[in-house]
């Protein structure tokens, strides 16, 4: 009862001090929206430029080839240097850190259904190019297996852009397309994907077929593009650079001639990107913990004044018997109160805004706001020290108080 009995006292004080109150609050309700909301922001901006990024496939390594620089074997530099599908798939069996390795066949060539002609780029591919590639099917449909490349089968599976345009609502897996001048079967759909990284245009716009297939209707040999992921993420600088002392065995050139093959390594774009959200997520936090500090010192400020103007009260309580450790848990008490409030209303902020945004057509821009456990319980952590922290020293004078000299004050 004395506790309540305080605790109203102390609301008393507070009203009397409203704007003092009301500005106190709001510096740690902005420093925790600071904390969790900017934090939420940053990490859906993050999952949505890594789902981009992955739009391409994960710990991919493209690669293809160019012209030597260097003289090797007797031949001079200048060599356009063209691997077969042969030379490809030997670096699978030699080269035991790549987890897959697709070649791949690439054409821009014209797609017609009906009225419909498209000029797209035609993949000739492997059945792991799906896998490396993110290219799920949609529901109904399938990717491109081992039997339609052992079968050189005149299937095809399309992009969902490419199918779009073909076919417009229509289903299409089971009609036929005419491509390469000859009859195709639609197989499969890809389902969407987002993708911000490609060559020769996005997989949305692309035809797949059996690489097979493409051989044996346009007569190629060399590979245009392969690619592959290593198995380990840590791994692939060393895969590279076996992959430049296989094929340069296989294809006679010094595996020291870095320009002979064009490697496009998208790991080092997750690095990039991994850095710099970890850099952007270090200022904010620093910042948001100045808010937050500085908001407890408010806090600390408002006690001390609280706590002056309720000296006689307090006095009063102490001579009828209250020890200074009720006092001190009271004040520690109040204190926390006052930076839960402002917490709480900074959490409530962070997690609407954070659902309207995910709930909106901005979610495309900025992605969904995340919030994440560790950020929550880090804050809340955070909170109880600040809060802690502003109400001791107050605390520790009301609980010093000489009753005597607090009743003629």
């Amino acid at each position: 009862m004395q506790f309540l009995a305080s605790l109203a006292d102390w609301f008393h004080e507070l009203r009397a001090q409203k704007m003092r109150t009301l500005s106190t609050v709001m510096g740690i309700a902005w420093g925790t929206f600071g904390v969790v909301g900017i934090m939420a922001f940053g990490r859906g901006l993050e999952d949505l430029m890594r789902e981009r990024a992955h739009g391409i496939g994960q710990r991919l390594v493209v690669i293809w080839g160019r012209q030597t620089t260097l003289p090797h074997a007797g031949h001079a530099p200048g060599r356009l240097l063209t691997p077969t599908v042969e030379d490809v798939l030997a670096l699978e069996e030699q080269v035991p850190q790549i987890e897959h390795v697709c070649p791949e066949f690439i054409r821009w060539e014209t797609v017609q259904r009906g009225g419909a002609v498209l000029t797209v780029p035609i993949s000739g591919i492997h059945p792991v190019f799906g896998e490396l590639r993110n290219n799920h099917p949609a529901l109904g449909g399938r990717f491109i297996d081992d039997r339609d490349l052992l079968e050189e089968r005149r299937v095809v599976f399309l992009g969902d852009v490419l199918k779009r345009d073909l076919f417009g609502d229509e289903p299409a897996v089971g009609k036929t397309i005419a491509l390469l001048g000859v009859p195709f079967t639609v197989i499969g759909v890809m389902r969407p994907k987002l993708q911000d990284s490609n060559y020769e245009g996005h997989d949305a716009t692309r035809a797949c077929i059996p690489a097979t297939t493409f051989r044996q209707l346009t007569g190629d040999r060399l590979v245009d593009y392969f690619t592959l992921r290593p198995r380990e993420r840590k791994d692939t600088e060393l895969v590279i650079a076996r992959v430049f002392e296989v094929l340069g065995r296989r294809l006679e050139f010094d595996p020291r001639d870095r320009d002979a093959l064009r490697v496009w390594d998208t790991t080092e774009t997750d690095t990039i990107r991994d850095t710099s959200f970890l850099a952007m997520d270090l200022m904010i936090t620093l910042a948001c913990l100045f808010t937050l500090l500085v908001g407890g010192i408010g806090v600390g400020n408002l006690m001390f004044l609280v706590v002056r103007r309720r000296t006689r009260e307090i006095g009063i309580r102490m001579a009828l018997g209250a020890r200074p450790s009720w006092i001190l848990r009271e004040v520690l008490v109040q204190g926390l109160i006052l930076v839960g409030a402002g917490g709480a209303a900074g959490f409530l902020a962070a997690w609407g805004l954070a659902l309207a945004i995910g709930a909106s057509p901005a979610n495309e821009v900025l992605g969904t706001p995340r919030i994440s456990t560790v950020t929550a319980l880090g804050t809340i952590a955070l909170l109880a020290v600040i809060g802690l922290l502003a109400g001791w020293f107050p605390a520790r004078r009301a609980a010093r108080l000489d009753p005597v000299r607090a009743l003629v004050e």
